[in-house]
């Protein structure tokens, strides 16, 4: 200690150790804005997420007048950007007789800067002149239109170390339709989800428009459980009511002894596991309703 006070009793050893401290605090600064990176200069990776239970989803549901769907993703808080890209068929539009299908698209960004876990946006099969995207007068609607895809890319945030921009990229399809009044009968694009109910023709008339889409992510697994094969969503327009019935769900393999259909219970946050019935490759199981469905197995 001594030392140290005769050292810093010498003005020129102050000015010194001043001197120091700047030339190496400079030096630190210039060090790091060398290595401090552009995150828009870096190239972007594209990954292919097919399905982690954990990860982002989305869920449409269709408009009354089947002209729109709402497209609402989940579990994205995370995230920097969300991109979305809807393609399908059309049989020409209101404007004109249409000859054949037409391919179409719709691309858009979902406005991501407030960082909240749950975003919703409305996307028109058409265009339309004026705000009010039911008026028939200044909207230009595709008809017909029932099968499609969804592509989403959400960036993940850049992170310090970052070599590339990563971007997940999310392909699921959907399947648009009013249900057959005399069968009471809804499915997936790929067949595999077939939902039939025994309901009156008068009460399937008044359900309207159903879609069916596949998805990348789920709610919260069931303790000790994983999914086999794919998930489903089925969903009415807003305060429709599917009536309960049968519901099948095709698997690649054989189903294992045990499996189980479940149905996310939404008002009580959590999976209802269904009596399941097990056919070889299909399991089968009494719905109440419309909802997220997938089938279980225990975890290994």
């Amino acid at each position: 200690m001594q030392q140290l006070k005769k050292f810093f009793s010498n003005k020129i050893n102050i000015v010194l150790t001043v001197v120091l401290l700047l030339i190496l605090g400079g030096a630190g600064f210039a060090v790091n804005k060398f290595l401090k990176v552009d995150p828009s200069t870096l190239p972007t990776e594209i990954v292919d997420l097919n399905f982690n239970p954990e990860g982002p989803y989305a869920i449409l549901e269709p408009r009354r007048d089947g002209n729109a769907i709402n497209l609402n993703i989940f579990r994205v808080a995370s995230y920097e950007s969300i991109n979305y890209e809807l393609a399908y068929q059309s049989a020409g539009s209101t404007a004109d007789e249409g000859i054949g299908n037409i391919d179409r698209g719709v691309q858009g960004t979902i406005e991501s800067k407030d960082k909240k876990s749950e975003y919703r946006q409305e996307i028109l099969f058409g265009t339309c002149s004026k705000a009010d995207t039911f008026a028939i007068a200044s909207c230009v609607f595709d008809k017909n239109v029932e099968n499609g895809t969804l592509i989403l890319n959400i960036k993940k945030p850049y992170q310090k170390g970052d070599k590339v921009n990563t971007i997940y990229k999310m392909v699921t399809s959907w399947h648009l339709q009013q249900p057959d009044v005399a069968l009471g009968f809804i499915t997936s694009t790929d067949n595999h989800f077939q939902y039939r109910s025994k309901a009156s023709e008068d009460e399937l008339s008044i359900v309207g428009f159903t879609i069916v889409n596949e998805l990348s992510g789920a709610p919260k697994l069931p303790a000790g459980k994983q999914v086999l094969g794919k998930v489903y969503a089925m969903n009415l327009s807003t305060a429709k009511v599917f009536p309960p019935g049968e519901l099948t769900i095709e698997l690649i393999d054989n189903a294992p002894e045990g499996s189980q259909v479940g149905r996310f219970n939404e008002a009580q946050n959590k999976w209802d596991l269904l009596e399941t019935k097990i056919e070889g490759g299909k399991v089968i199981a009494s719905a109440p309703g419309a909802g997220i469905f997938a089938v279980f197995v225990n975890s290994k």
